[in-house]
Parts: structure tokens; C-alpha cells; sequence
């Protein structure tokens, strides 16, 4: 009897989570399935069921005619620039907070840790009036600077616990050898620090490229829209072609599918960088 309970609970646990994934699988399935049907009758008649001819037309007028190819360019620009720049700001401040003593230092680094409990929504206007009067609204540069705005505080509260893991001693041999800290970090830490800048590439990434409020808020004009607010506008002009707008949601989604599938390594490893000196 007890060797079946110890054998039911893990059952009882695979079960669980089995059920689980399909519940979160499900509106994926939806989503593709709904993509495939002809128009908008068949989606009615057959809701959830495989389409009877599956058709790429929907797909086929995405980038071109509906304008997806531009948004998907707008995307790319701010994504790719904003984890570029904030990772790039975030390893020397976190070098700086982790291994160069300093007055101030633990201070510095609450202060910058308690900034992530600040929600966007609650700088958003007053960041617009700003950009605003720079003349910044419907460029790049905006949109840009909020995201690595909101990007550092957790990307150096990150880098900053994993290169405190880091054995003091091989640093120690490298300033024997005569490097300074510059050369430390490019040389030695970053090398070291692929998982996390991985997984905060990955984590960032996938955020910017989804995040709708700060991309409707600064980049307003049709050229600039990225393509989740273009998604939101697209799907207004286009309530009834559910089909039309299933496959514009799977367009938006296959990026940041690859961009999972292809750092799932780095964004596992990365979790637990750090945690164990």
C-alpha cells in the first residue's frame, strides 16, 4: 500500500501538470488553428476544430498590404536597442557595486534595487511631457530611453549578484598580471557572465517587444508603431476577420518563440547563476 501511494502522488503530480500546459496551450492551438480557416464563416461554424482546407492567405498579406513588415522593423530597432544599451550600462555599474569599494555603495545599490517596485504607469506622463518638449515623441531615441530606463534597475540588481559569486582570487591574479578594471570586466567577468546576460537579453527582450503602453505612448504616428501597437490598431479596423487577426497574432508571437527556443539554455542556467558561491 505504501509503495502505490509513493507511486500515485508523483502520477497525481504529472497529471497536475499535465493538465496545466494543455490549459496553456490551448489558446495558442486556438490562435494557429483560427489562422488557417478561409474567412470568418468557417471560424463560426468550427470554432475549435482543425480548419476543413487551411489556407496561408491571412500570412500572405501581412507584411506587404497590412504593413506588419514595417512594424516588424520598428520592433526590432527599439528591442535590439534597448537591451543593447541597457546591458551595456548595466555590467559597469554592477562591476563598479560588486567589486570597487566606495562610500555609498551599499546605499547606491538599495536605492537602485527599490527602483523596480516603481510601476511604469506611475512616471509615464510626466516622462511624455518630457519627451514632449524634447521633441522626442514618434522617434526611436523616446521609446528607447524608457525602456533602458526600466531596464537597469533589475538588469544591475542581476549582474551585481553574480559577480559578487565570483572567487575573489581570480581577479586578485589578474591585477598581479597588471590588468585594470576595465580590462577585468571585458577579459574575465563578462565571459563569465554569459548565462545572466542571456537571461536578462531574454526576460528584457521578450518585454519590450510585447509591451504595448509605452510603444502607443511615444511612437504614435503609423511609420513609427511597433507591432504590438500596430497589432491593437490592426485588430480595431478589423474586429470581424478574426482569422485575419489570429494570424497577425502569430506573426507578432513566432520572434519571441525563436528567442525562447533559442537561449533556453542560457535563460535556465541563468536563473540560478549567483545563488550558490
Amino acid at each position: 500500500m505504501q509503495t502505490l501511494r509513493r507511486r500515485g502522488k508523483p502520477l497525481s503530480i504529472h497529471l497536475l501538470m499535465a493538465i496545466v500546459v494543455l490549459i496553456n496551450l490551448f489558446p495558442i492551438y486556438y490562435m494557429v488553428t483560427a489562422s488557417l480557416k478561409a474567412d470568418a464563416a468557417e471560424l463560426v461554424n468550427n470554432p475549435f476544430g482543425l480548419p476543413a482546407n487551411p489556407s496561408l492567405a491571412h500570412y500572405a498579406v501581412l507584411p506587404i498590404e497590412k504593413g506588419f513588415l514595417r512594424l516588424f522593423v520598428n520592433s526590432a530597432i527599439v528591442t535590439a536597442g534597448s537591451v543593447v544599451l541597457a546591458l551595456a550600462a548595466a555590467c559597469p555599474a554592477a562591476y563598479a557595486i560588486a567589486r570597487l569599494r566606495f562610500w555609498g555603495r551599499q546605499v547606491l545599490f538599495d536605492f537602485i534595487t527599490s527602483l523596480m517596485a516603481i510601476p511604469i504607469i506611475v512616471v509615464i506622463i510626466p516622462v511624455f511631457v518630457l519627451m514632449s518638449n524634447l521633441k522626442l515623441i514618434n522617434q526611436y531615441p523616446s521609446a528607447i530611453i524608457v525602456y533602458v530606463g526600466f531596464i537597469l534597475p533589475f538588469a544591475i540588481f542581476i549582474l551585481t549578484s553574480f559577480f559578487r559569486s565570483i572567487p575573489p582570487e581570480l581577479l586578485d591574479a589578474a591585477r598581479m598580471d597588471g590588468a585594470g578594471d576595465l580590462v577585468i570586466l571585458v577579459k574575465i567577468i563578462l565571459p563569465l557572465a554569459k548565462a545572466p546576460l542571456a537571461t536578462l537579453a531574454i526576460v528584457n527582450g521578450l518585454w519590450v517587444w510585447n509591451d504595448l503602453l509605452v510603444a502607443m505612448m511615444f511612437l504614435q504616428s503609423e511609420e513609427m508603431k511597433t507591432l504590438m501597437a500596430g497589432l491593437a490598431s490592426f485588430s480595431g479596423r478589423n474586429v470581424r476577420d478574426i482569422p485575419l487577426i489570429m494570424a497577425g497574432s502569430v506573426f507578432v508571437s513566432i520572434p519571441t518563440l525563436l528567442l525562447l527556443v533559442s537561449g533556453q539554455k542560457y535563460f535556465v542556467k541563468g536563473l540560478t547563476t549567483g545563488a550558490v558561491k
